[in-house]
């Protein structure tokens, strides 16, 4: 009779009880350690809580060898459902920019795994623009997610991802348009966006 066992470590930052900045799962501090970037903090009963999304990633980061999971979010401002209706800069703050920077330097792999938003909403762009500028020191270890069927820039949330493994891609920063994005999406002409793409 065999017998494993095994101690999951949990930590979570929050700022003013509105915003989670990090959700950190560590269970085994031998192995690389990766960063996943999605859109939103969604809101959890306590950090003791396991949703989807967080469950996904720990399962198919630790089939991918790593030993850790840091779950940090383009906008921190905890809600079940993302609304980009409004004022998007409540939705953030500056601690969580620095979280999400301090952990793409400490990261083995630093995953962005926004999905479509990023192409979606204009809005979103100047959010995206000043984060990948903060982000470029570390562009040979950041990663995009992709499918069997080759599609990239999947959240782990896809269909087309759920109980299968994950491909990490390189990701290309696009240039640094920050300016250029942040008048185009008030005047609502088209963006450059790093789109994802099919392989042939």
């Amino acid at each position: 009779m065999n017998e494993n066992q095994f101690t999951m470590r949990t930590r979570a930052i929050f700022h003013k009880d509105t915003h989670r900045l990090l959700l950190e799962k560590v269970w085994n501090e031998e192995l690389p350690k990766a960063t996943i970037c999605m859109s939103n903090a969604g809101i959890m009963p306590s950090i003791y809580h396991m949703d989807y999304t967080t469950l996904f990633c720990i399962n198919a980061l630790s089939s991918l060898g790593y030993g850790s999971c840091c779950i940090v979010n383009l906008f921190s401002f905890m809600t079940p459902k993302l609304n980009l209706s409004g004022d998007l800069a409540e939705l953030t703050c500056p601690e969580n920019y620095e979280q999400i920077v301090t952990h793409a330097s400490e990261s083995d792999t630093f995953i962005w795994a926004l999905g479509s938003i990023g192409q979606t909403y204009k809005k979103v762009l100047p959010f995206q623009a000043k984060l990948f500028d903060s982000l470029r020191p570390f562009a040979e270890k950041i990663f995009v997610i992709a499918d069997a069927s080759g599609r990239e820039g999947l959240h782990p949330l896809s269909p087309s991802l759920r109980n299968k493994p994950w491909e990490l891609v390189p990701f290309a920063l696009p240039a640094p348009t920050a300016d250029k994005t942040e008048s185009e999406a008030k005047d609502g002409k088209p963006a450059p966006t790093n789109k994802p793409k099919k392989k042939e």
